[in-house]
């Protein structure tokens, strides 16, 4: 422009002095927008040397006139040109300097191994013998492959070596298996490492199901145990020092890449805003109290006498503190009371202690209390190890229990998040070429509605001002999106040795379609109602009910890193929510609830590979033994 002003003010100055007259020619008629600018006027060569330039003119200033030929002199103003306004760059030293952008870490598959102590021979828990009616120290110790006096000095017995029935005696201690403790090793780790449960694992030891255990702890394993060797799972794990390589692995799925100053293209979509780190939510700590009913005392069994050789009424009812006339009684003996050997003789009933069950008690909460075995227990009662227990139910403690008292579990709950407000920027868009995480498959951005291509866009023939960008609607696909599932073999690695089968039965429906737009989100196992259905791995009770439809009883346990299992049709449930169960506890029973058309377990597992994944059902063939 400021040339064209130069050109005319110089044609002015060689023609001379010009008249003034007024503007008869037209003026270049408006051109419509069609991509065309209108052409310049151009001035004729001068030989001289071109004067000063002169300062351009200001928008009110009159127009130059050019001479058109000798004679009249007519003049027109020049019709605009159609320029875009030039904006001198700024000094070099006032440009903002790129942000550096952020280097993607290096990542690498790293196998780590846990539950990888040594299992070493120890000397296991002697042998014990309960002490029959009329049994004396020799009869014992033969059954006890023992001698007399070995069997005095093992239980410090003095002279005469007087037995009471019930009395326990120990013999020989046993050999056994014990797993040597490693940093970072927990009961239920072991536990899972060698197929039992963890309760179990404490009873053999003397401990409580919490107990911390310390490295180089020699832990007794009980018999049956199964070792399935150390536990083995692959994380991926940055690599300090490192940078993006090639074929290095893909970046976290909310990294976003930078582009640079000179391909970055126009804003084109929101993305959300990161926000300084919120301070961790206040915590809840909620103690739930289990197993609180009374102990009381009860009617026993009556005291067994097996008639030897040589007994009498006399001496029998002696060795069984009663008298003559009630042993006579309770056994309805005709005199001259004739008695044979190996007769049973019944005693005066003994009392025993009983704990009276509440409601969502269970036998394996009952023996955790009062410190026995499950089996001990369910023996004493004439139970199935798994059998239910109701409220107001007596259960009957075996000799040598210890009450240790309700069972108290803590559990710290976050408080939730308050929800923020959702504040977005203009960013560029990625390159096609980029390896973001930003959909998990890259797509082209396609303006929406009936946008012409870029190609058909007219040129404008007059300075365009700048216009607002205006972003998608809300309802267009999310910048942030879940990360990409994890692949079978990833599923088999994160759940290798977690989990054990609730139950054993006849598999009727396996995981996958089913036809017909149908399919099976777990497995379906036929079993006889009544049968015990366990917890698969330790973890929290959320759900415990019937309000989901079509699954009748559902019982739904939170595990570890993002694992959930699911037990459906249940007959009864044993378990309450927020309780706290280990692997092999009972939940329930099998029944024939909800949809259910024979008596089955409908179960699921249930995988969230990170904290903002939505738990997926999954195979449970990929973590369950086989």
């Amino acid at each position: 422009m400021r040339q064209l002003w130069t050109q005319a003010a110089v044609i002015a100055l060689t023609a001379g002095t010009l008249a003034a007259c007024e503007t008869t020619g037209a003026q270049y008629p408006t051109r419509p927008n069609t991509g065309v600018s209108p052409p310049v006027v151009q001035a004729p060569p001068v030989a001289q040397a071109p004067a000063p330039t002169p300062p351009p003119p200001e928008d009110d200033a009159p127009p130059v006139t050019a001479p058109v030929g000798a004679g009249s002199v007519s003049s027109q103003p020049l019709a605009p040109v159609a320029t875009a306004p030039y904006a001198s760059p700024p000094p070099a030293e006032s440009r903002p300097l790129p942000a550096p952008a952020p280097q993607q870490p290096t990542m690498r598959a790293v196998v780590v191994t846990t539950t990888a102590g040594k299992v070493v021979d120890v000397t296991g828990a002697p042998e014990t013998y309960v002490v029959k009616s009329g049994e004396g120290l020799d009869a014992v110790g033969r059954k006890m492959g023992l001698s007399r006096a070995e069997l005095a000095k093992l239980n410090d017995l003095e002279e005469p070596y007087r037995l009471k029935p019930g009395q326990k005696l120990k013999g020989q201690s046993t050999k056994a298996k014990a797993y040597v403790v490693e940093s970072g090793d927990t009961l239920s780790s072991i536990a899972r490492r060698f197929s039992v449960t963890p309760a179990a694992l404490a009873d053999e030891n003397d401990l409580s199901s919490g107990a911390s255990i310390r490295a180089g702890q020699k832990v007794r394993l009980p018999q049956g145990f199964k070792d399935k060797g150390p536990a083995k799972t692959t994380v991926m794990q940055p690599v300090a020092g490192g940078s993006t390589l090639a074929g290095a692995s893909p970046p976290p799925s909310n990294w976003t890449p930078p582009a640079s100053a000179a391909t970055r293209p126009a804003p084109s979509r929101p993305v959300v805003a990161e926000r300084d780190p919120e301070p961790t939510p206040a915590s809840t700590t909620t103690t739930t109290v289990t197993i609180a009913g009374k102990v009381i005392e009860v009617a026993g069994k009556p005291k067994i006498h097996t008639v030897k050789s040589g007994d009498a009424i006399d001496s029998i009812a002696r060795d069984l503190g009663t008298t003559r006339k009630d042993l006579v009684d309770d056994n309805d003996l005709k005199a001259p009371y004739v008695i044979r050997p190996g007769q049973k003789l019944k005693g005066p009933a003994t009392t025993d202690k009983a704990y009276v069950a509440e409601s969502g008690d269970t036998l394996a909460g009952v023996a955790k209390r009062f410190n026995v075995s499950v089996s001990a227990l369910s023996k004493e009662n004439n139970l199935r190890a798994g059998a239910s227990l109701k409220k107001g139910q007596k259960v009957v403690l075996p000799d040598g229990y210890k009450d240790k008292g309700p069972i108290r579990t803590t559990v710290t709950t976050s408080a939730p998040r308050p929800a923020a407000p959702t504040t977005t920027a203009q960013t560029p868009a990625p390159a096609p070429s980029s390896t973001a995480g930003l959909p998990s498959s890259p797509r082209p951005y396609t303006p929406s509605g009936n946008t012409p291509p870029p190609s058909s866009y007219p040129r404008p023939s007059a300075p365009v001002s700048a216009q607002p960008v205006t972003p998608p609607p809300a309802s267009s696909r999310p910048i942030i999106e879940s990360s990409a599932a994890p692949t079978e073999a990833e599923i088999t690695a994160a759940g290798r040795g977690r989990f054990v089968w609730p139950l054993r039965g006849e598999t009727i429906s396996d995981f996958g379609p089913k036809g017909t737009g149908q399919r099976n989100d777990g497995v379906d196992i036929r079993a006889p109602v009544g049968t015990p259905v366990k917890a698969a791995a330790s973890g929290e009770v959320v759900y415990a009910g019937n309000q989901v439809p079509g699954f009748g009883n559902l019982v739904l346990v939170k595990h570890a890193d993002g694992w959930v299992t699911a037990y459906a049709h249940l007959n009864t449930t044993d378990v309450k929510m927020r309780q706290q169960v280990g692997q092999g506890e009972q939940l329930g029973a099998v029944g024939q609830t909800g949809g259910a058309n024979e008596p089955k377990l409908h179960f699921e597992v249930r995988y969230a590979p990170t904290p903002k994944d939505k738990a997926k059902p999954i195979d449970p063939a990929l973590v369950l033994p086989r």
